[in-house]
């Protein structure tokens, strides 16, 4: 094995390695490079920061607490977030036994998105094959094959029985601080559940079971909040109001706003002390 560099060990394989199906070929602590493998699966757990991953188009929002398995397809980026630098436990690994994995869609397609959150299991095997991977004791590489042969297994029973509790708290509050924030005013429902890696079905019902509301209701009531705040606490135009809450139009929005207070903005504002 050769030695690290910034807490990244490669792994050379051999043919027994390769012959005994499943070999690592590169681990990593809290590292910051997030780039796709040239061959093989890459696993990279995220453990602070964010980053947005970029593939065919889409643009899916990764978080501290989420894992995501690459293989050497060409056009998956992951974008660094400037704001919130990430860093990830990294796993390189190929072999046959991926290969089978694979083929029988174990992991769906690629790249495949998962939520662990910080589980407590994945957590002690990836600090078990880095202490392999610097110890270097007899039989190190055996060993780190059936440490990630445990990774899979514990992750292909997360992707099936979803997020744990903890992670879905924690999807459903970022949830609902995209929808309460006027920057994501115009972001659609199917937009914000694609941002945070699920699907849009499992949104809506996840949403309404944890806040009693469905997602567009809440997004409502967010937006008559700060539309009040600004009738009350401002000289803005009604029409500039109805903008800035990403209303498509003045009528619209009166119509709303009505619909939900009673009184028309105008006459709303003019009640107020």
């Amino acid at each position: 094995m050769s030695e690290p560099v910034r807490n990244l060990w490669q792994i050379p394989a051999d043919p027994e390695d390769v012959a005994w199906g499943l070999y690592i070929t590169g681990v990593g602590a809290g590292i910051t490079d997030l780039s796709s493998p040239k061959e093989g699966w890459r696993l990279l757990y995220l453990v602070r920061g964010a980053a947005n991953l970029v593939h065919g188009g889409r643009k899916q929002r990764l978080e501290a607490g989420h894992l995501v398995i690459l293989n050497a397809q060409k056009g998956v980026t992951l974008v660094p977030d400037p704001q919130r630098p990430p860093r990830a436990h990294r796993v390189d690994c190929a072999g046959s036994m991926l290969e089978h994995w694979a083929r029988t869609g174990f992991f769906g397609s690629f790249p495949c998105i998962l939520r662990p959150g910080f589980d407590e299991i994945l957590l002690g095997l990836v600090g078990s094959l880095v202490e392999l991977a610097r110890l270097q004791p007899l039989g190190a590489k055996r060993l780190m094959s059936g440490v990630v042969s445990h990774m899979m297994a514990r992750l292909e029973t997360v992707r099936h029985s979803g997020a744990g509790a903890g992670s879905q708290r924690r999807l459903l509050l970022e949830a609902r601080n995209l929808l309460a924030d006027p920057e994501h005013d115009r972001l659609g429902l199917e937009s914000i559940a694609e941002e945070l890696g699920v699907s849009y079905s499992w949104f809506r019902q996840a949403f309404r079971r944890q806040s009693g509301l469905p997602p567009q209701r809440f997004r409502q009531n967010q937006r008559m909040t700060r539309a009040c705040q600004l009738l009350s606490d401002t000289q803005l135009p009604v029409a500039n109001i109805a903008q800035e809450l990403g209303f498509g139009s003045l009528s619209y929005f009166s119509r709303v706003f009505r619909k939900e207070t009673g009184l028309s903005p105008t006459l709303w504002r003019k009640t107020r002390p």
